[in-house]
């Protein structure tokens, strides 16, 4: 698969995403009327939400990856994430950590990640520390008894 496709109507281009944010967001999503109980307007109170299509520098990184480690899949289930590891993926030590977050389940209830996304993360944190030879990998593992 391209990353030059669309996915599933997500931007394709630059220029697509432009247009995305320019669209005025649906009656359920706008900010409720003064006076409206907490309830309601419960979802607005977020200052702001994560991008839920990959950016367009989301898309430049992928591009500049090599084929065999390109998150194709994690940006069609997770464009959040892989947005987040894009805007990382320069800094090792906040992607070091965003990536021990990933696959560190803190709070006991989490499903973990479909095969194919999940091997493209282990497969991205591989490719890094190959790359970021200044600083070697020190991510998570389960040490070994025995």
């Amino acid at each position: 698969m391209s990353i030059y496709r669309r996915l599933d109507g997500l931007p394709s281009r630059e220029i697509d995403a432009v247009r995305a944010r320019r669209k005025k967001p649906a009656q359920s999503q706008a900010t409720p009327p003064h006076g409206a109980s907490p309830q309601e307007g419960h979802e607005s109170l977020r200052k702001a939400s994560p991008a839920s299509a990959p950016l367009p520098r989301t898309f430049e990184w992928v591009a500049s990856l090599p084929r065999d480690v390109q998150p194709t899949a994690l940006m069609h289930h997770y464009p959040r994430i892989a947005n987040v590891i894009a805007a990382a993926w320069r800094d090792s030590k906040a992607l070091r950590s965003y990536m021990n977050c990933l696959f560190t389940d803190a709070r006991g209830n989490r499903q973990g990640f479909p095969p194919d996304v999940l091997g493209e993360l282990l497969a991205l944190r591989e490719y890094y520390g190959t790359v970021d030879t200044a600083n070697p990998p020190i991510w998570i593992d389960v040490p070994k008894r025995g």
